[in-house]
């Protein structure tokens, strides 16, 4: 056997070796990064969710007030429509 052509033949394969390991780490390095980026938007996208929750929360207590306050008013307007 030609040992120089072996020689050269597992020099390159290592080489090519070292090449797909360097882009292995690069597309590593970038699903990393975008996985950090999606948890980061999922944090916001719920503490929104809850910001929105409460603010709907305070939306129907003030519908309540409000309805209160006209059953109220229609109140009022039945009890004393009979003094005009």
């Amino acid at each position: 056997m030609n040992y120089e052509l072996l020689y050269k033949l597992a020099i390159e394969e290592n080489d090519k070796l070292k090449s797909e390991a360097t882009i292995l780490r690069k597309r590593n390095e970038i699903l990393n990064h975008e996985v950090e980026r999606l948890e980061a938007l999922i944090t916001k996208i719920e503490k929104e969710k809850v910001i929105l929750k409460d603010e709907i929360t305070l939306m129907k207590d003030e519908i309540k007030l409000l309805k209160s306050a006209l059953e109220f008013k229609e109140e009022e307007k039945q009890h004393y429509s009979h003094y005009s």
